[in-house]
């Protein structure tokens, strides 16, 4: 991980700087460093020396989750959480009207359809959370099972592991025929006898399952087989790994536990109004905030450490040194200054050159791809590859993995794709690319270990798409 340390500008002392010259090494502030654009793209200089500069990042940690948790009450009132509350509380709220009315036999499957919907919107807003996304969205439940009844009884699994030590001691302590049905029946009704809340060894498994619950749920949320919640030494990786942020973040859902019970109070009261159904909506509402902003906080950890828990690659937990901050000074245009010496005037016509080369390659392969044409895509994208990667389109390098596998051109496919993956990581693009990249190292290159990483980092980052569906049946193992 980077160092946290901040990086001074070489000439104001007291300024952080932002970027590097690749020239000269002189690290610069807003003002050292020149914006320059060139037909679309914007560069920045060194106002030093004249060198091309790289932004300076540095981990997305350095900011603890302390201090990002001072804004975190925000998160359920924003206007996107507000409507997915009215939505998913009137929904639930159907649901639970509906488990009233039904016979015994049907109750079942109407609960495990609230509990699942109510999870599946739970780790969903985790690993929104974690991707630094606020949109809030209801998931798409395009399958009943996968998508509803699964994290339902994930959700559930969870807490079960995390009430064991404390249930199994209750029925080492509790004698009676009917101990084990008892002992379920205190948990699910929290009506547990007076002399067992007196003991002291109760409390105790009662708190270290508490402890253990946010590294559940986490496990949960990144798509972890349920077995693995019996994995002490997975947990134990996780709690290591987030560091005192896991503790921050556990303190902080310790801290909603009153809140949460409070609502519950409220929510109780408001079903008594004589509304119909207007009041269980309402009270659905208030119990929604907390578990919403329970599960902003688990976003959150991952968001801040979760490559110290393998979620993610490493580089996207870098951001640039100074967010969006620009430079403060523009060059001036590449044309109308004949004042500039020879060599200038030869640095700027050799820009304008390669721009324009770049963009008649660019252009060429665009036509290519449209008219399908294969070996000209081919030959064109040869003359882009002396430009970086991220200047050509997700579209365009994917377009060119397809066409370099269809004609045997086995390395350069996995190239193409490869960069499809990586200019454009969050667009629709890149799991096709990802998984097209699987299969032709599994099935045609014969490297099937790098095919199964690939499968496993698909199911991982882009967990709830078909790419994620594919890579789930054609992997050997499932994700770690």
């Amino acid at each position: 991980m980077p160092s946290p340390t901040a990086v001074i500008c070489q000439t104001h002392r007291s300024a952080l700087a932002g970027w590097r010259c690749l020239a000269c090494q002189a690290t610069l502030c807003p003002e050292c460093a020149v914006g320059q654009r060139i037909q679309t793209v914007e560069l920045v200089r060194c106002g030093l020396c004249g060198g091309d500069a790289e932004v300076l990042r540095i981990h997305r940690g350095v900011v603890p989750l302390a201090h990002r948790l001072k804004r975190a009450w925000r998160y359920p009132f924003s206007l996107p959480a507000v409507q997915l509350v009215l939505a998913l509380g009137a929904f639930l709220a159907v649901l639970g009207g509906l488990a009233t009315m039904v016979p015994v036999f049907i109750r079942l499957p109407v609960l495990l359809f609230y509990a699942g919907t109510f999870w599946a919107t739970f780790f969903a807003l985790v690993r929104e959370s974690a991707r630094g996304d606020t949109s809030l969205d209801i998931p798409e439940f395009t399958e009943l099972g996968r998508d509803v009844l699964v994290p339902g009884l994930r959700g559930v699994l969870v807490f079960l592991v995390a009430s064991l030590p404390a249930l199994a001691f209750a029925l080492v302590a509790y004698s009676g025929v009917s101990a084990a049905v008892d002992v379920f029946s205190w948990f699910i009704l929290w009506r547990i006898p007076p002399e067992l809340l007196r003991d002291g060894v109760f409390w105790l498994l009662v708190g270290l399952g508490a402890l253990w619950l946010p590294a559940g749920l986490l496990l949960v949320a990144s798509h972890q087989p349920p077995w693995q919640l019996l994995n002490p030494r997975l947990a134990f990786s996780v709690v290591r790994g987030l560091g005192s942020d896991y503790w921050v973040g556990t303190a902080a859902l310790a801290g909603l536990v009153p809140v949460h019970l409070a609502a519950h109070v409220l929510a109780a009261a408001v079903r008594t109004l004589k509304f119909p159904l207007v009041p269980y909506v309402l009270a659905e509402c208030i119990t929604l905030v907390v578990p919403l902003l329970a599960a902003h906080i688990l976003g959150l950890l991952l968001f801040v450490r979760g490559d110290q828990v393998g979620y993610g690659e490493p580089r996207e937990y870098l951001e640039p040194l100074l967010g969006g901050t620009r430079p403060v000074r523009d060059a001036p245009p590449l044309v109308g200054h004949m004042a500039m010496d020879a060599a200038a005037q030869g640095v700027v016509l050799e820009a304008v050159d390669k721009e324009a080369a770049f963009d008649g390659a660019l252009g060429n392969l665009t036509t290519a791809m449209e008219a399908r044409n294969i070996p000209l895509a081919l030959s064109t994208y040869a003359e882009l590859e002396q430009f970086p990667a991220m200047r050509v389109p997700a579209a365009l390098h994917l377009f060119i993995g397809q066409a370099a596998a269809v004609e045997e051109n086995f390395p350069l496919a996995v190239s193409a794709l490869e960069r499809a993956a990586d200019v454009a990581p969050d667009e629709e693009t890149a799991p096709r690319a990802l998984v097209l990249l699987a299969r032709v190292l599994g099935e045609r290159m014969n490297e099937t270990a790098r095919a199964e990483e690939v499968y496993r980092y698909v199911q991982h980052r882009y967990p709830d798409t078909a790419a994620a569906r594919f890579a789930s049946k054609h992997a050997r193992y499932e994700p770690e």
